[in-house]
């Protein structure tokens, strides 16, 4: 059987190539697969994590006609939320290659009201182990979808108004994926992340928000 491999960052550097139709045993698994791309890709090719079908999650043996994407490890294997600022310089440089000509960045930041209340900070809380996997999905079917390379934080902790409480940077040859990849990164991690805001008043009171923007 047949499949279709797509390869983003240093790992299309070390196969020559963007993408490439591979034969390869029928029902493959996981494993095996990690194996052959290993070998494919040379004895440089480490740290690489694999998307089946635009997903994280690995199916026990692949179809034929299905596509993997070889990526390398989300804003270099940082960690994707937690108390420290977001470096919106450091988000860039992760998305910054030669072959990209266009870089798109948002930051969300903490502002005086929401619907019509004044607020005076807000207190971010997250399931932090679940999400790390979520946000690190979110950016690689981003990268996968739009040819991208995708850096992200998201800040925990009590943020006073002003201040920075996502980061996110997408890097492309063009600027319509650059900014494509930047929205769907902010929309799905607003969608699918286990995080949550405690919006705090002037005076004390507290209001918790499902949605983290």
């Amino acid at each position: 059987m047949r499949i279709h491999v797509l390869y983003f960052a240093h790992a299309r550097t070390l196969s020559g190539c963007s993408g490439e139709w591979l034969a390869v045993p029928q029902g493959i698994g996981p494993a095996d697969l990690q194996a052959l791309l290993a070998a494919r890709l040379g004895a440089d090719a480490t740290g690489f994590r694999l998307a089946v079908n635009e997903s994280y999650d690995m199916p026990e043996a692949l179809r034929d006609g299905d596509e993997v994407a070889v990526l390398p490890p989300v804003s270099g294997g940082a960690p994707l939320c937690g108390p420290g600022e977001v470096d919106a310089a450091a988000l860039v440089r992760a998305v910054t290659a030669p072959e990209h000509g266009a870089v798109a960045v948002f930051l969300g930041t903490v502002r005086n009201e929401f619907m019509g209340r004044p607020t005076a900070r807000l207190h971010y809380e997250a399931y932090e182990a679940m999400a790390e996997r979520e946000l690190a999905a979110v950016a690689a079917a981003a990268e996968a979808r739009h040819a991208c390379r995708v850096a992200l934080y998201h800040r925990t902790g009590t943020l006073e108004v002003g201040e920075v409480s996502l980061g996110v940077a997408a890097g492309a040859a063009h600027r319509d994926a650059a900014f494509a990849a930047c929205r769907e990164v902010v929309e799905e991690i607003k969608r699918r992340a286990p995080l949550w805001k405690r919006e705090i008043a002037p005076d004390g009171g507290e209001t918790w928000h499902d949605e983290v923007h």
